[in-house]
C-alpha cells in the first residue's frame, strides 16, 4: 500500500496544515513536529477528547501513572478525565497527526465506551495495520470537503469509527467506573454530565433542572441506580482527578486545587487529608522522591475504589 502523503492532503484544506470544525461541534485537526522543548513534555490536561498518531520518532507517554513507550505506528486517545505527558527520546522529535474534539465529534454509544475504561487506549501497528489507520485518517480529512449537513455527520461517523480502531486494537478491559447497568435514561444522562463536567461547579438545582424533575426526586434515582449520590461521586471524580496532578511537580497546590473543581484550596486539602491521611503537598513531595526508583508513583490509589 502506498504510504500517505499527509503534508499533501494537509495543504488540501482552506487553513494551510489545518482542519477544522467549529460547528455543530468543535473538531480540530492537525500535523505537529514535538521536540524536547514542546510543552508536552510536562504532565497536563485538556477539556476535550484527543487523538495523536505517531507517525516517526520515538520516546514515551506517560498517562495516569503509566508509561509506554511510542515509536512510529503508535496511537493513543484520550479523555477529558485524562492527565499525560509525551516525552521525545534524546535528540529525536516526534512527528504525529493531532486530533481534538469535544462530546458532540462522536456517537453517544462511543462516548458511553470511551468513559468506563480506567487507562488511555493507546496502540501500536504495524505494516498494513498502521496503513490502514492512516486511510481512515485520510477519509476523515476527506469528509471536510463535503458541503451541507452531510459534512457534520460525515465527519462525525468518521471520527467515531476511527475511535472504534483504536479502542478495539488497544484491548483496554479495565474499567475506569463500575458498570451501573442503568436503563434510566435520567440517571444515565446525569452521569454521563457530571463524568464531562466534574471539575465545574454543579449543583443538585442544576441536575435537576437538566434531568427536568425535581433535585431531590433525581437524587433518589441516581442513588438507586448506582449505589452513591450525585455530590459523592463528584467529590471522589475530583479526588483522584487531584491526584493525577499531584505527580507534576511543577504544579502548586493552589492550582491543583482549582483544576480539579474545589472552590477552595483550604477545603481541597481538608477533605484530601481526610481520605488519604497525608496532605496533597506530603504526597507530591512522596511522588518527588519515588521518582527514578518506581514506575508509577500511584500507591495510595492501589486499593481505593473511586465509586463506593
Amino acid at each position: 500500500m502506498e504510504k500517505t502523503n499527509f503534508p499533501a492532503l494537509f495543504l488540501m484544506a482552506d487553513r494551510s496544515y489545518m482542519y477544522h470544525m467549529q460547528s455543530p461541534f468543535f473538531l480540530a485537526i492537525d500535523e505537529r513536529i514535538v521536540d524536547d522543548k514542546w510543552e508536552s513534555r510536562e504532565l497536563h490536561w485538556h477539556d476535550y477528547f484527543e487523538i495523536e498518531i505517531i507517525l516517526s520518532g520515538s520516546g514515551v507517554h506517560q498517562y495516569n501513572g503509566v508509561s509506554r513507550p511510542l515509536s512510529e505506528g503508535s496511537a493513543y486517545l484520550l479523555t477529558p478525565m485524562d492527565i499525560h505527558a509525551l516525552i521525545p527520546d534524546p535528540g529525536t522529535d516526534f512527528h504525529l497527526v493531532h486530533l481534538r474534539f469535544d462530546e458532540k465529534a462522536i456517537t453517544q454509544e462511543v462516548r458511553d465506551l470511551l468513559l468506563q475504561h480506567k487507562l488511555a487506549h493507546s496502540v501500536r501497528l504495524e505494516g498494513a495495520e498502521f496503513e490502514r489507520l492512516l486511510t481512515q485518517l485520510t477519509e476523515l480529512l476527506h469528509c471536510f470537503e463535503t458541503d451541507g449537513p452531510v459534512q457534520s455527520l460525515s465527519v462525525q461517523l468518521m471520527l467515531s469509527y476511527l475511535c472504534l480502531h483504536i479502542v478495539r486494537e488497544s484491548q483496554q478491559t479495565e474499567q475506569r467506573f463500575p458498570s451501573y447497568n442503568t436503563t434510566n435514561p435520567v440517571v444515565h444522562q446525569t452521569l454521563q454530565y457530571i463524568l464531562y463536567n466534574f471539575r465545574k461547579k454543579i449543583t443538585m438545582q442544576e441536575l435537576g433542572d437538566r434531568a427536568h424533575i425535581s433535585p431531590n426526586h433525581l437524587a433518589l434515582l441516581f442513588k438507586q441506580a448506582t449505589g452513591t449520590t450525585c455530590i459523592q461521586l463528584i467529590a471522589d471524580l475530583r479526588l483522584q482527578y487531584a491526584l493525577k496532578l499531584l505527580e507534576n511537580p511543577n504544579l502548586s497546590i493552589e492550582t491543583i486545587s482549582e483544576q480539579a473543581g474545589f472552590s477552595a484550596t483550604s477545603y481541597f486539602i481538608s477533605v484530601f487529608r481526610k481520605q488519604y491521611g497525608v496532605t496533597p503537598k506530603e504526597y507530591q513531595n512522596q511522588i518527588k522522591k519515588q521518582r527514578g526508583t518506581m514506575s508509577t508513583a500511584t500507591q495510595i490509589t492501589d486499593n481505593y475504589d473511586l465509586v463506593h
